[in-house]
């Protein structure tokens, strides 16, 4: 317990050169680009007209009951698309600062956190076109909406357990990276972002709650569609937090163990 609270600490007191490499980053990201940091906008817009057009006029897919297909699907990437950018960017983040890891006394465990922080500031950007989007089609703003606060604590907690995780493994094997992206394919599918758990046959149902993101998408659509509260469904409340608490200590503890190597690697 109290190696945590040590942690935490440490978040704290270097909280503004956490804020610093974040801006850092997203200003690295786009560096070059014509239109800079407009990307935050085009980027996910972009992915929500395609999916729209590919599935609502193309597919032809109907409205979940009287819902357009586009606010189910957005209310749905849109925490998905932060997951994957934390995780994806994470993983490099300390073969990326291989100047800070190496040549000089850095606290390495905050590099996770810088992409993070960047990611929740692109994710700010998200909710923005999210709530146009719930205003285009007609749907009204309910205090429920402020749920997500709730989900998105629970998706950066959980995110940072796997970051720690792939960011110390990548440092000793590359393809780390490589494979990830694969798995993150493969989860994005067996989530229900595109289609709905309703459409499976029940069996299977069960096996997709299993998916620790299914918490956190369904929770945005019970936060800015359903307006139903988080205690609703506590059962998987609990085994989110169950399994959430188990990769955090898990990556924590891989992080911890591995990175007084990182030096000699890099």
């Amino acid at each position: 317990m109290s190696a945590l609270v040590n942690f935490f600490k440490r978040i704290y007191t270097y909280r503004y050169i956490i804020k610093t490499m974040a801006v850092q980053e997203i200003r690295k990201r786009y560096a070059g680009t014509l239109a800079g940091s407009v990307w935050f906008i085009i980027n996910p817009l972009l992915t929500i007209l395609v999916y729209w057009f590919v599935f609502s006029v193309g597919f032809r897919v109907r409205p979940v009951g009287d819902i357009p297909f586009i606010v189910v699907f957005s209310v749905g990437l849109i925490p998905w698309m932060t997951f994957s950018e934390i995780l994806t960017t994470s993983t490099n983040a300390v073969t990326g600062n291989a100047h800070l890891v190496t040549k000089m006394v850095f606290p390495t465990e905050i590099l996770p956190f810088v992409n993070l922080v960047a990611s929740l500031i692109a994710h700010g950007v998200m909710l923005i076109i999210l709530l146009m989007i719930l205003f285009f089609n007609g749907m009204a703003f309910s205090l429920f909406n402020l749920q997500f606060f709730y989900y998105l604590f629970a998706l950066s907690a959980f995110s940072i357990g796997l970051s720690w995780l792939f960011s110390a493994v990548n440092v000793f094997y590359r393809d780390t990276a490589i494979i990830l992206g694969v798995i993150m394919n493969i989860w994005f599918w067996l989530t229900p972002i595109v289609w709905g758990i309703e459409m499976l046959p029940e069996q299977y149902q069960t096996f997709i709650k299993l998916n620790p993101m299914f918490y956190i998408v369904e929770g945005y659509k019970y936060s800015f569609i359903y307006h139903t509260p988080f205690w609703h469904n506590y059962r998987l409340g609990i085994y989110f937090w169950g399994t959430g608490i188990l990769f955090f200590a898990i990556g924590g503890l891989v992080f911890r163990k591995l990175k007084s190597e990182f030096a000699d690697v890099l």
